[in-house]
């Protein structure tokens, strides 16, 4: 066939395959469905027209059709990653972050249960070895969620269970991927195979694949700052990244390109829009979408074509086979749902999910491309038997189809019929008010305009063209008071969400800052629908506390003295919270002007009592952070200062261009005068931790008297220890290990009902290490605080050679000592006061 043809031809498909979405928004079907039937009708009709000369179409392009050069490694190397990528960039890794061992318990315990127990129930009745049916288990183990998640997001469900849905396809892919490799190499080459090599198809490739894709993307970003946000050479590099991120992968280094692939994507929609303008990286994502929608036309409608092909020794019997690999994989998956969700929410992994979502995500575990292009592979493997390659590719290929043509077309009805897709009050609510709020605009509009035509129209009314609309008030007015209150605290963190998206478009803040709070009110609004007010008060606790990444940055500043990340996370911590803060001074009067004509005093004064709550608790964290740096801190609001007045300066260049004031050229001169300057002053501040151990030694009144000599050799010894408020320090019970000296901060010190605070300069946790006693106390930090850690036996070598510090210690040791005896004066045995 000449490329000519070629071409034709996968432009044609491209073209009608377009054609499939108002297709599939006509019939109520998902997408897929549409596209895949579409190739089985061309690809069966083209058979027909083979075997009966001048019936349909002509026997020349009915040969061209079904002889397309496609192959397993076209899907593999080039349909899939760029479907794989273009998913993994609407990845938001803030909130698969919480979720990340949920999501890594259902895909690779959906996968193997799935595998084994379809196998299991296969091997009895298919006559063949259980390898194949191994091999074709592990096929049919992947999920495609694209259907399903199109449907949850249409029925409103909640947002965290869509995203374990997305979070879960893309891992299953590369678990199922590693299983297939080990079957297929025990049937091709059993002597290969050892136990090392399943340890890693099973971890070091998919571990191997997230290193190299994290590299791919970091190499991208690198080069990508040399480009000065031409977002057409950006959008033109990023192009390599998944392709080149998956051929290292598959064909240099031997690891998952799959997780490659993800792990790229991941990455680049992490760290990209921190690092690139934010038109730039929509202009990427805008582009991927459609490269991604491109292929998934071409992989379905191509692999629908090769159908007949697939299923051309399929015998009757083949449709039992079929029908006990449908049931034993939906138990599989039953058992994986049913058996997993309460299991995570036992251990406070996951709080779980309602019976009706958990029956949606069982029945909706559809099977796709991959499994396709998979059972393509085994086709055109050669050292597979041909009997076994043939049963694979026929139950591979009619297990697809019947998920797609059985649970996708009965998955909406199913949704209808548990009353997943029926709004509850408060969403009534919210639908009636948004859609008052408009109707109200729109009608404002139309008699602007009728008065000035002066027609009869304004006398007659418009119609606003809107369904549904009603009294907002009239329908607030069936919900009780605190429906009315957690509709207020949806609509305020609704609000929030927009004023923060605003404030990024103007450039007010760094779209890292912006992403991370966008998906902070996206876990607000879920927690408030499930538990109201109390769900709100949850939501704040978590926005000033310290997440995974907040905690692995302290872990590696005390066991490596590696403060950058920390350093990086603390700036970014108070950038959010000013952010907050400013957000919640324009919420109290968006709730006094728009919610209490609408919900009545009372909820509304409780809406805002939360908001005040919310607002102390974020000023007590911004006031801890100013004491500790002062001066970080006022650079820092001098930069958000700067961004502010920049941003407005750009909003009032462009309304004088819009309003014809100034000309197109005079706009341009003046944006790039003011775009120099906001990179030079806007730009956020380095926050230096202030770690550096002689430094700290310095402000430790302690060692005011020794020499620099004494001091440099402690030095050697202490290790800068920074806390954060909150964070333990010693708990009651544990040997002694250490001492603490306080160079700024503040911790207290709980022992029963006493509870004492030592500030800077001064030493805890010495008792345990003289007297050789259990620690006694509880110690915990109370403000940012920069500590200095010696050692049990570094404490002792050095009191050893400096007696006068010594006795300064002790001194302070017994005089605690005796108070401690003072406050208990029944217990017999010595007591550590501070631990």
């Amino acid at each position: 066939m000449s490329i000519t043809t070629i071409v034709a031809l996968v432009a044609l498909v491209i073209a009608l395959g377009s054609l499939a979405r108002p297709v599939a928004r006509w019939l109520r079907l998902p997408m897929s469905i549409v596209l895949a039937g579409g190739g089985l009708a061309l690809g069966s009709l083209c058979l027909y027209s083979l075997a009966n000369p001048g019936s349909l179409f002509p026997a020349e392009f009915s040969e061209q059709v079904l002889n397309l050069p496609v192959g397993s490694h076209l899907f593999l190397y080039v349909f899939l990653p760029t479907l794989i990528f273009q998913g993994s960039l609407g990845v938001d890794m803030h909130r698969i972050r919480e979720d990340f061992v949920p999501i890594l318990i259902l895909a690779l315990g959906a996968v193997v249960v799935a595998t084994f127990g379809a196998a299991l129930a296969l091997w009895p009745l298919a006559g063949m070895p259980l390898l194949a049916c191994l091999l074709v288990a592990s096929l049919i183990a992947t999920t495609d969620p694209v259907a399903v998640i199109a449907i949850f997001r249409e029925v409103g469900a909640p947002e965290r269970l869509t995203r374990l849905v997305e979070g879960e396809s893309l891992f299953n892919d590369a678990a199922a991927i590693s299983l297939f490799l080990i079957f297929t190499m025990a049937l091709t080459d059993p002597g290969s195979l050892s136990a090392f090599g399943i340890a890693a198809s099973l971890v070091l490739l998919p571990l191997g694949g997230a290193v190299l894709g994290w590299l791919v993307a970091q190499a991208f970003l690198a080069l990508s700052r040399s480009l000065a946000d031409d977002r057409i050479a950006f959008v033109s590099l990023s192009l390599a990244v998944p392709y080149l991120a998956y051929w290292l992968a598959e064909e240099v280094f031997e690891v998952s390109g799959i997780i490659a692939v993800v792990s790229a994507g991941v990455t680049l929609a992490t760290f990209a829009p921190g690092r690139i303008a934010g038109g730039t990286w929509r202009h990427l994502n805008d582009t991927w979408e459609q490269l991604a929608s491109c292929s998934a036309i071409l992989i379905f409608v191509m692999t629908s074509l090769l159908v007949p092909r697939l299923v051309a020794d399929a015998t009757p019997y083949d449709l039992l086979l079929l029908i006990v690999v449908f049931v034993a994989t939906l138990v599989a998956r039953a058992v994986v749902i049913i058996g997993c969700f309460p299991l995570l929410a036992r251990f406070g992994l996951y709080d779980g999910v309602s019976r009706s979502y958990a029956v949606v995500m069982i029945w909706g575990g559809l099977r796709g491309s991959m499994t396709l292009a998979l059972a393509l592979a085994v086709t055109e493997n050669p050292a597979i038997p041909r009997p076994v390659a043939a049963f694979v590719a026929t139950i591979a290929t009619g297990y697809t189809l019947m998920t797609l043509f059985v649970q996708g077309t009965t998955l909406r009805p199913l949704i209808q019929r548990l009353r997943l897709d029926v709004l509850s009050r408060v969403d009534r609510a919210i639908r009636d008010l948004a859609l008052s709020a408009t109707s109200e605009k729109v009608q404002m509009l139309a008699h602007s305009m009728a008065r000035r035509f002066r027609t009869a129209a304004q006398k007659e009314g418009i119609d606003d063209g809107l369904e549904f609309v009603v009294d907002p008030v009239t329908s607030t007015s069936n919900l009780v008071e605190e429906e009315k209150l957690r509709l207020a605290l949806i609509t305020l963190s609704n609000r929030q969400r927009e004023m923060v998206l605003a404030h990024f478009t103007e450039g007010k803040i760094s779209p890292a800052i912006a992403r991370e709070l966008a998906a902070e009110a996206r876990r607000r609004l879920d927690l408030i629908r499930a538990e109201g007010r109390a769900g709100y008060a949850q939501a704040n606790r978590a926005e000033v506390g310290f997440d995974r990444l907040d905690r692995l940055s302290l872990l590696l500043q005390r066991r490596l003295g590696s403060s950058r990340l920390l350093s990086k996370r603390l700036a970014d911590r108070f950038e959010r919270l000013a952010e907050i803060s400013l957000v919640i001074d324009r919420l109290i009067p968006f709730a006094e002007a728009e919610l209490r004509p609408v919900l009545g005093s009372d909820p509304t004064d409780e809406a805002i009592a939360a908001l005040k709550e919310r607002q102390s608790i974020v000023e007590r964290e911004i006031a801890a952070i100013r004491l500790q740096y002062p001066a970080y801190v006022a650079k820092l609001e001098r930069s958000i200062i700067a961004r502010s007045i920049h941003a407005f300066k750009a909003s009032e260049i462009e309304r004088l261009r819009s309003s014809g004031v100034i000309n197109a050229e005079v706009e341009s001169h003046v944006l790039k005068g003011l775009d120099r300057r906001r990179k030079t002053e806007a730009r956020r501040p380095e926050l230096d931790l202030g770690l550096d151990t002689m430094s700290l030694i310095a402000r430790c009144d302690l060692f005011a008297d020794l020499d620099d000599r004494t001091k440099s050799e402690l030095a050697r010894h202490l290790r800068p220890h920074f806390a954060p408020p909150g964070m333990p320090l010693i708990r009651t019970g544990q040997i002694g290990d250490a001492a603490y000296f306080i160079a700024s901060g503040a911790v207290e010190v709980e022992r029963g009902t006493v509870k004492v605070r030592l500030g800077s300069g001064e030493i805890f946790g010495e008792l345990a290490l003289i007297f050789d006693i259990r620690r006694q106390a509880d110690v915990r930090a109370i403000a940012y605080s920069s500590l200095l850690r010696l050692s049990a036996q570094d404490f002792a070598q050095f009191l050893a050679r400096h007696p006068d510090l010594r006795a300064k210690i002790e001194a302070v040791a017994r005089a605690r000592m005796d108070e401690n005896q003072m406050t208990r004066p029944d217990d017999a045995a010595a007591v550590e006061a501070t631990a």
